[in-house]
């Protein structure tokens, strides 16, 4: 196989462009943006996959052209599919300052309900995307949400007042969405919505940015740091030579949340880093690991779900040890993360493997299963062959209950 070098797959700077919406409140004040994917300067937004969309939004909105040129101290409203939800893109997201939407195509479960009280609880809201009519789902599902959006233009009008007194009297912020007229913005006031979106107040305005993606080595070096626990002067230090993944993490901290409220002028890559926090900056890392040079995540998307699923996996697993080796949290979750980076890269795993600079320990794992990072990686195929039986028989040792070894399964 002809030896080409990681660094060929690292796109150069390229456009890349996300739409904004306004939404308002009853008096017409601007007070959120549902932001939108788009794939070129035009209005067209054509790739058709839920997930690549929602993925490429938040990787241009936060890493990009920053939330602060995007939305400025307003609120982002984000169209969510499932997978998702279920992932840890969330985690790269000030919660504060996001609602995420569920869209229509998710099936309202009660796993998916737990989820989202699980992100309520990290202090994002939840809005229900494109409501018709009250089924009996959705009236199960309102206490798990906090907005919900009427599909304004596929409601009967005779059927809006009682719609919009039902999800009132739940105690829900109502957004009456696609009003287009101005009898419908005067309808939707009188009807009691809170909150009111469509293009008879504005159509999306697509703002644009520069994607410069750091090298893969960059973005391990420091996914390592970070991970290691290293001295935030350590990874300021390895951050200097890689003025992209600077401009990277100025605009996560900028986009962090702060104690006070109010946005902090970074004056040192220590701060920025302090503001963005390690967690976040290694869940970024993972998510710029699977870009590929249009900004989008890889073609067959589900190979970076599947890497993030491993990568939790391992992480829970080590947590679930009783008195194990903490030290290796992070390390597992890396692994994880790069376990499947050469499939993304289109090169030869050993090849691959023999570029990165990471531990023994790391390469030991990827290549021959080896250690204890190893052996978790080979439970982590097991789940994904559906084989639960023959993964729990070998996870059972290594973990300190049983309550804990069923969730492990249960979760991946």
């Amino acid at each position: 196989m002809t030896s080409v070098p990681v660094e060929a797959f690292v796109p150069g700077d390229t456009p890349v462009f996300v739409a904004r919406q306004p939404i308002m409140d009853r008096a017409g004040r601007v007070v959120a943006y549902e932001l939108l994917f788009r794939d070129g300067p035009t209005g067209a937004a054509r790739v058709a996959d839920d997930l690549r969309r929602t993925t490429a939004v938040v990787e241009h909105a936060v890493g990009s052209i920053g939330l602060e040129r995007l939305v400025g101290n307003k609120a982002a409203f984000l169209n969510c599919p499932h997978d998702f939800l279920f992932s840890d893109y969330p985690e790269v997201l000030p919660a504060s300052r996001f609602v995420l939407e569920i869209l229509e195509s998710v099936d309202l479960t009660a796993t998916l309900s737990r989820r989202c009280s699980e992100l309520r609880g990290a202090g994002f809201q939840l809005a229900l995307d494109d409501v018709r009519t009250m089924t009996d789902d959705i009236r199960r599902f309102l206490p798990s949400i906090d907005i919900v959006k009427v599909d304004w233009p596929f409601v009967e009008r005779a059927e809006l007042p009682e719609l919009v007194s039902q999800l009132k009297r739940a105690g829900k912020v109502v957004l009456a969405e696609k009003v287009e007229h101005a009898e419908d913005a005067e309808l939707a006031r009188q009807l009691g919505c809170d909150l009111l979106q469509g293009y008879y107040f504005a159509k999306p305005q697509i703002l644009s940015g520069k994607r410069s993606m750091p090298p893969v080595k960059a973005i391990l070096q420091v996914f390592e740091l970070v991970g290691s626990d290293a001295p935030l002067g350590s990874i300021a230090r390895a951050l200097k030579d890689t003025p992209m993944l600077i401009a990277q993490l100025l605009r996560l901290a900028n986009s962090s949340e702060q104690p006070n409220g109010k946005a902090e002028r970074v004056s040192s890559l220590k701060q920025a880093l302090s503001m963005a926090g390690s967690r976040r900056l290694m869940h970024w890392c993972g998510l710029l690991l699977y870009a590929n040079r249009d900004g989008l995540p890889v073609e067959e998307d589900p190979l970076a779900l599947l890497a993030q699923r491993r990568a939790r996996f391992m992480e829970e697993s080590i947590d679930a040890m009783g008195d194990g080796p903490r030290s290796l949290v992070a390390t597992a979750y890396l692994t994880g993360m790069l376990s499947l980076l050469h499939v993304a890269c289109h090169m030869e795993l050993r090849h691959f493997v023999d570029e990165l600079p990471v531990s023994d320990a790391i390469r030991e794992a990827i290549l021959n299963g080896g250690g204890l990072l190893g052996e978790l990686l080979s439970i982590a195929a097991l789940l994904e062959q559906g084989d639960a039986d023959a993964a729990a028989v070998r996870l059972q040792p290594l973990v300190d209950s049983s309550a804990r070894l069923q969730k492990l399964i249960e979760c991946y």
